[in-house]
């Protein structure tokens, strides 16, 4: 990061514009393991443009378990309290052990905009087609634009590999999910970017 460009930066991200009606927002979504630092990533990028402390993303640092268990849209606030185009999602965080954090299905159809807003993580079962929490038809604004991989830095050598296996079906899931959104926007000539 070069800090001297950071006004710059700030500026330039506080009068972005997108080319579309369609989205009114630029999507990012917050993935990790439990108490990474998902959510405190989400609250120090708010603080910054708001220039002041915010806690809009609950934060538990100590107990190691997770405290985000709802999907949820943090919108950022520039300092006149106005929405700037780009959200974050915040999700359960990963375990290495099923059954303890979020399913990677259930981040997947969130990526793919599919998940509605306030969707109760269930780590056992991942939500399904037929559920009420499961949008049949997400329009472009639901689906994410951005996925944010967020590592506790003291702890990335004591990772599980079943864990870093979790990061790296998502990941390759958004490489191949941006890749056919790229090509069928580039062919309907809707690019919104």
């Amino acid at each position: 990061m070069p800090w001297e460009c950071k006004r710059f930066l700030e500026e330039k991200l506080r009068n972005f514009k997108l080319c579309s009606s369609d989205v009114k927002f630029v999507r990012i979504l917050v993935v990790g393991e439990v108490g990474a630092g998902k959510s405190s990533f989400i609250n120090a990028v708010n603080n910054a443009f708001q220039e002041r402390i915010t806690s809009g993303a609950l934060v538990d640092g100590r107990s190691g378990t997770n405290c985000t268990i709802i999907y949820k849209t943090h919108h950022i606030k520039g300092k006149d309290g106005s929405r700037l185009p780009f959200v974050f999602n915040d999700v359960m965080g990963l375990e290495p052990a099923n059954g303890q954090g979020a399913h990677v299905q259930d981040i997947i159809t969130a990526l793919k905009g599919f998940l509605v807003e306030g969707y109760k993580f269930n780590p056992l079962t991942p939500v399904s087609e037929n559920d009420y929490n499961y949008k049949t038809n997400p329009k472009v604004s639901d689906q994410t634009f951005c996925l944010v991989n967020v590592l506790s830095a003291n702890r990335v050598s004591l990772m599980y590999q079943k864990l870093i296996q979790k990061m790296k079906e998502i990941r390759e899931v958004a490489s191949e999910y941006s890749k056919s959104c790229y090509y069928s926007l580039e062919s309907s000539r809707n690019v919104f970017l």
